[in-house]
């Protein structure tokens, strides 16, 4: 019974059907019977090497019986490591005889399915995908709640797309602007974030991604577990994120305004640490947002112009190219647009003026 068990996982495997608690259970057994992991290698040394060649399951199921029958009759000269298993009997190669037919079986199927293009039947295959969006204006906030228990919270002039109910083997949202994730664990569907700067793929974790499309740098900040980046013009790059660290990337071909055009359109990329605001406070710049508050550090004004727009619903335009490059550090939480100029006014000397909507920066 317990091989007819470990078939039935090497099975689900192959096919890639394995749920968390039954990949368990294979690695368990696996380790309790050192001769399951010698017919595992077996099977998957032969399928990589003869899948590409033999493509119709009856030329490859042929193919496993002759290499099962030459074992069987002691013939065969190296397993997949170049050594000759030992102590297969001919009662366990019959044995393994059968799983050898299930599982190739299982392969071919999964793979004939897919080179045609039919679902096969599955109940989460047959529901209807719809995609959903939940946007928010400037100085709005928003929260969502995905179907598989993540907590999505959106910033300010942000958008998430997601479906009403994940199927197949993975789970993706697309966002613009900056969104505080808390992901569901799932292992055996990762969770991916697409944005216009950079991809995260996520197992269970909590983290803050901030790409705006009419922002030139984008930044994704973990706060626990671990996750995988990779840019979207440069796929090739992967960075692997540890707690506290911070990912920047700037694309210059996403500009934040006309007169920053520039011809480059190389991706720059930095890992950093979490910053903090410099107080007894210790509060966390990359997050402050969640507590109400627009903590920035360093921070030029062309670039904190964006947070403030954002964040007061307004227009910021530089009509001295100088101040635009003034550095600021501070938080902001109740103050109204006028106090919150005044405040950087004390810190560097500008004018300004507010015309409707818009502010006007001397």
């Amino acid at each position: 019974m317990t091989h007819s068990r470990f078939i039935e996982l090497l099975t689900k495997e192959f096919s890639d059907q394995l749920i968390d608690n039954e990949r368990e259970e294979l690695e368990g057994l696996l380790a309790a019977h050192p001769q399951y992991q010698r017919e595992r290698e077996m099977l998957v040394a032969f399928w990589q090497r003869e899948k590409g060649e033999y493509a119709t399951s009856k030329v490859l199921f042929g193919r496993v019986l002759e290499k099962i029958r030459i074992m069987e009759a002691g013939e065969d000269e190296a397993g997949p490591a170049g050594v000759a298993p030992q102590g297969i009997g001919r009662r366990r190669v019959r044995i393994w005889y059968g799983a050898a037919a299930a599982v190739v079986f299982a392969v071919v199927a999964v793979g004939y399915f897919s080179h045609r293009g039919v679902r096969q039947p599955a109940p989460a295959r047959a529901v209807a995908v719809h995609w959903l969006k939940r946007t928010t204006r400037p100085s709005q906030k928003d929260s969502v709640r995905l179907a598989d228990g993540t907590l999505v919270r959106l910033n300010s002039a942000s958008s998430l797309s997601y479906p009403d109910v994940f199927t197949g083997s993975t789970r993706q949202v697309h966002l613009d602007g900056e969104a505080f994730f808390d992901v569901s664990k799932d292992a055996a569907h990762p969770f991916l974030i697409s944005t216009d700067k950079m991809n995260i793929r996520v197992l269970g974790t909590s983290f803050d991604v901030k790409s705006y499309r009419n922002e030139t740098v984008g930044e994704t900040t973990l706060i626990q577990g671990s996750i995988e980046v990779t840019l979207a013009d440069r796929p090739a790059d992967r960075f692997i994120l540890k707690p506290k660290e911070k990912l920047v990337v700037e694309n210059k071909l996403a500009t934040k305004r006309p007169a920053d055009t520039t011809a480059s359109g190389s991706t720059r990329y930095s890992l950093a640490n979490l910053t903090y605001y410099p107080n007894p406070a210790r509060t966390v710049v990359e997050t402050g947002w969640l507590e109400n508050k627009l903590v920035f550090s360093g921070k030029d004004f062309d670039d904190l112009s964006g947070q403030l727009e954002r964040w007061y619903d307004v227009r910021i335009e530089f009509r001295n190219e100088r101040v635009r490059h003034y550095n600021f550090t501070g938080i902001i939480e109740k103050e109204t647009l006028r106090e919150a100029l005044d405040a950087l006014k004390m810190i560097e000397p500008f004018r300004y003026e507010i015309a409707d909507s818009t502010v006007y920066i001397y």
